[in-house]
């Protein structure tokens, strides 16, 4: 199979390419042949993906999740989709923990040589694809919000610094959600988090829901602002593993119209997205891409 590595070299602490020699090598004494790309600039990996689609079997993405994401957007603009391999190479790195992939190169690319890949679904919040997150309110702009260079530095900490000042910050916004067959609720919120799995922000949310990668699903909690303690009964959700409150709203559908505020912030796959109103919509089993036995199993 042909493969192409794309890579973000800024990613995380920014030391990838010191294992571009043993990746070189691995794939020498196999039967695949590999071409690499390093990003140049930000969505520079989104249209080589898209240009490069037609030309590889596989595309090998050495990154965090933000890097995945842009290699996303191309792949689901292009007639012909390659399958998707992950090396991860970011902070958190969830969408490879998910997956059941971690940073052993030679590991990973044992599955890559010698398992099939599986369909996965893919959302859109408006004109963006992401794969397992979207969110807005309190904690989502933490992760764009950190520095590269505190990241570089501190690596997961600088983002739980960031965190912890966020939590200062009054989040109410109101929302107004149209889903299923004629379906509506109007809410108020400090926290909207959507997920297609179970791991955000390098936490399991076990508790969260029990849903497939492949389920044609995406999953929305509304976190709502409750009169007092609010911070802390949101938090007490995480740390029970993303249980649900009682006075939180819980949806599954394969799509949300979703009106709120135009000064509402998204993120998707932990990248800003868009602001104000948001469509949100899952395509069920709409790419190729690789999983550990383990998930696959359990998880499609």
């Amino acid at each position: 199979m042909k493969f192409l590595l794309l890579y973000n070299p800024v990613s995380g602490r920014s030391n990838f390419k010191i294992h571009l020699h043993e990746i070189e090598k691995i794939f020498q004494d196999s039967i695949h042949s590999l071409d690499i790309y390093e990003s140049k600039a930000a969505k520079d990996l989104e249209n080589v993906a898209l240009d490069k689609s037609s030309d590889y079997d596989v595309f090998l993405v050495a990154g965090g999740d933000g890097t995945l994401n842009e290699v996303l957007n191309g792949v689901m603009k292009a007639k012909k989709k390659p399958s998707l391999a992950i090396l991860p190479g970011g902070t958190a790195n969830d969408t490879a923990a998910i997956l059941g992939i971690n940073k052993n190169i030679k590991r990973s690319l044992n599955i890559y040589f010698n398992e099939q890949p599986v369909l996965m679904d893919v959302n859109k919040i408006n004109d963006q694809y992401f794969l397992y997150t979207a969110a807005s309110g309190l904690l989502t702009r933490v992760s764009y919000d950190v520095s590269r260079r505190h990241i570089k530095k501190y690596g997961y900490i600088a983002y739980m610094i960031t965190a912890v000042k966020d939590l200062s910050v009054d989040y109410r916004y109101p929302l107004r959600i149209k889903y299923g067959e004629n379906k509506e609720v109007a809410i108020e919120c400090a926290m909207v988090l959507g997920l297609s799995s179970n791991r955000v922000g390098g936490m399991r949310l076990n508790n969260f829901s029990h849903s497939k990668l492949n389920d044609g699903l995406f999953e929305l909690r509304f976190f709502k602002r409750v009169k007092s303690f609010w911070r802390f009964r949101l938090l007490s959700s995480f740390i029970r593993g993303g249980k649900k409150l009682r006075e939180d709203l819980h949806i599954a559908s394969n799509r949300f119209e979703i009106e709120t505020s135009s000064n509402v912030d998204w993120n998707a796959d932990g990248e800003f997205s868009c602001k104000g109103s948001v469509v949100i919509e899952t395509f069920k089993e709409a790419i190729s891409i690789y999983a550990s036995r383990k998930v696959k199993k359990k998880c499609f």
